[in-house]
């Protein structure tokens, strides 16, 4: 029992830890970096191709300086990406905060100039740090009236937010040049002086679980491994060669621990045994977003390249792959010296390139044993196992739940104040109402970013079974205090932001979420998700939205609004196409209340009709009513479904005939539910029509 909770209350904290703005921040902006690493490593590998190949070695030299001069520029981009992601979140100017970050990686670099091995450890890291130091503090400097240039609206949003990012950010610079030349006073920071004795390797289980804990948890923070401990790597490099002429003279190797083993057996795919990770993703993680880093990363981790990985999950500061990440090289270079000890498999005594390919190492660096490879197999499925367990947990945590907040999706809806800025008209240009009118739009964006959002589902319930049919999903929101909003009153403003279609993505997928999710239980009820007119006709979400919904096959149907049909009639009729044969079907919300659709009904291949609810009040009245019936009667005649929507009372149901199954949606039979509790309605409902009691229809 107190295991379980310990395991609980870790489990919780590393959690929580992964969540914060901060980690976040962090995972979102070295995702950017990616294809720039792609490239960098693509470059690394041609090199050493060219070079086994036997190639011209300036064409050998060419292809390493292609990838040396961008991995260079990486520390940059880092430190840039990073930026940005706090600004958004500290509500600054997004690009020069950015800039100022990636400059203060340039003041770094310029600083530590004459300590070179102090540069090649720390320059990542400071590139990852100082973002997190900094931009907090330029928040915080903006805040003062004392650091702003401009104080007056007699340029534009944009312009003036730059021009106030002077001060802070030259704060921040000296700041940093004061602290680093503070440490480098400390003899240990500027020359990273370390042992450089073969003594160290007389004890090469101590020795080898020092290397691969230390070099693992430097990573975890984004400290180059091998730069921060050159000098102990140096040792390992040269007991291989000591071994190697120990072989030639006749004597027994002395080095068991050396710079072969940890590469063949401890490092597999680079740091942290990247490939075990990698393969483990590939056969137990069902995250597309995982397996797709993974499949780019494959060809370059067979080469022992691991930045991919590392940047592209991330796995530096993401405390879910922290276990495993100092576990399995330690338990790899454990057992390695254990069976080499024993005899079973030869010692490393060639050196070989930590860029050689995975197995073909380990047959060189031990002089052509087929045994070390069988031993690198082995372990390459021992740490697969390892972090298998961590990889599904990351699945589950993604796949399960409960109430997915749109407020954690930091790309999609803390962005939307950068594009409501850009929408924001120059003052001087402007006049007071419209200079007022962005003011509100602004406001009212920045208050958004702060919600939580979720679905809940209306139920709809059929006038011929009485039974529910099928459900709504409707989008809702809940502030700090815990004030749930309706949709009316944030989605004018997302619409101002032109966020629709970002608005309508993030709702499917949270759809399918929930229609997977009653899946799992055996429950199986139709749904329905408003979609814009701006997703409809921008062919990047429109197909973006089938591919999502077709993971439902046909469970989640679409609702547009009129407006929708007297726009790109072409786009929006091959849309609905698309949408269609995936067994999605198509309802026209909010039937006879906007554009008269009656002219373009015709043209577009409509599954259902949605009739408002204006049109149930207004039956007290008798030309309202005749023109409810005649509503209902047009619909029957055309053969199209129809749900008629804001039935509150058994006087307003009592009212609706029609010789065709009707749909009732409303809050007489129940309000929106969350989708646990509308899975207890349903069956509820159904036990109720089983036992012959239904309400009256």
């Amino acid at each position: 029992m107190a295991q379980t909770l310990f395991k609980l209350f870790f489990t919780q904290r590393l959690a929580a830890l992964a969540s914060t703005e901060s980690l976040r921040a962090i995972r979102e902006g070295l995702l950017w970096i990616l294809p720039c690493l792609l490239v960098s490593a693509g470059f690394l590998i041609l090199s050493e191709c060219a070079r086994v190949l036997g190639f011209d070695p300036q064409v050998v030299a060419f292809l390493a300086g292609l990838h040396n001069q961008i991995s260079s520029v990486i520390p940059l981009l880092v430190a840039a990406s990073i930026g940005y992601m706090l600004a958004i979140q500290h509500r600054l100017p997004q690009l020069p905060v950015a800039f100022l970050c990636l400059a203060h990686v340039v003041i770094a670099t310029f600083v530590l100039r004459d300590f070179p091995r102090a540069s090649a450890t720390f320059v990542l890291f400071i590139a990852i740090a100082s973002p997190l130091i900094n931009v907090p503090a330029i928040a915080w400097l903006h805040r003062r009236r004392w650091t702003r240039l401009i104080n007056e609206d007699l340029v534009g949003h944009n312009l003036k937010g730059t021009l106030n990012m002077v001060v802070p950010g030259a704060i921040t610079a000296l700041g940093l040049v004061l602290v680093l030349s503070l440490l480098l006073q400390i003899p240990q920071v500027a020359q990273l002086q370390g042992p450089q004795v073969l003594d160290a390797l007389e004890t090469p289980y101590g020795s080898g679980l020092f290397v691969t804990l230390m070099n693992s948890l430097l990573w975890f923070f984004g400290i180059h491994g091998v730069y921060a401990m050159q000098p102990f790597f140096d040792v390992l490099d040269q007991a291989v060669g000591l071994n190697n002429a120990a072989v030639a003279a006749g004597e027994p190797v002395k080095y068991l621990l050396n710079g072969g083993l940890l590469g063949s057996f401890a490092f597999i795919g680079g740091s942290g045994g990247a490939l075990c990770l990698l393969l483990a993703i590939l056969l137990f993680s069902k995250s597309r977003s995982m397996r797709l880093v993974a499949m780019a990363s494959l060809p370059l981790s067979l080469f022992n390249v691991s930045e991919v990985l590392l940047f592209g999950l991330p796995i530096i500061l993401n405390p879910r792959l922290f276990i495993p990440f100092l576990v399995v090289p330690a338990f790899n270079v454990i057992l390695a010296l254990m069976v080499v000890q024993i005899g079973w498999v030869s010692p490393a005594v060639v050196s070989v390139p930590f860029t050689a390919p995975v197995l073909l190492n380990a047959y060189l660096s031990t002089h052509g044993d087929l045994a070390a490879v069988l031993l690198q197999v082995v372990l390459l499925g021992v740490g697969m196992l390892i972090y298998a367990p961590y990889v599904r947990a990351i699945n589950r945590q993604a796949t399960e739940g409960g109430t997915v907040y749109l407020k954690s999706l930091d790309m999609t809806f803390r962005g939307l104040e950068e594009k409501g800025r850009l929408l924001e008209l120059d003052p001087v240009m402007a006049s007071h109402k419209a200079q007022a009118r962005q003011v509100s739009e602004l406001s009212h964006i920045q208050q958004i970013s702060d919600y939580e959002f979720y679905l809940e589902f209306q139920p709809q319930i059929s006038t011929r079974t009485g039974l529910c049919t099928g459900c709504e999903a409707l989008m809702r929101a809940r502030d700090a205090e815990g004030t749930v909003h309706s949709p009316w009153e944030f989605l004018q403003w997302l619409a101002h932001a032109r966020l629709m279609p970002d608005v309508d993505v993030w709702v499917a997928s949270q759809a399918v979420r929930q229609y997977q999710k009653w899946q799992k239980v055996g429950f199986t009820l139709p749904m329905t998700i408003n979609i814009s007119s701006a997703t409809l006709t921008t062919p990047a979400y429109g197909d973006r939205l089938v591919e999502i919904l077709a993971q439902a096959h046909g469970q989640v149907s679409v609702e547009i609004t009129e407006d929708a049909l007297v726009g790109d009639i072409q786009g929006t009729r091959q849309m609905i196409e698309k949408l269609q044969a995936i067994g999605a079907k198509v309802y026209i919300d909010d039937f006879g209340t906007g554009f008269s659709a009656l002219s373009y009904l015709h043209q577009f291949p409509v599954d259902f009709i949605k009739i408002d609810r204006s049109f149930v009040v207004a039956q007290h009245d008798p030309k309202g009513a005749q023109v409810l019936t005649g509503m209902l009667r047009f619909c029957e005649a055309l053969n199209l479904g129809v749900v008629v929507e804001g039935v509150e009372t058994a006087e307003q149901l009592a009212f609706l005939q029609s010789g065709s199954e009707l749909i009732i949606q409303g809050w007489y039979f129940s309000k929106a539910l969350p989708g646990d509790e509308l899975e207890r309605f349903v069956r509820g409902r159904y036990t109720q029509m089983q036992s012959n009691a239904p309400e009256p229809l």
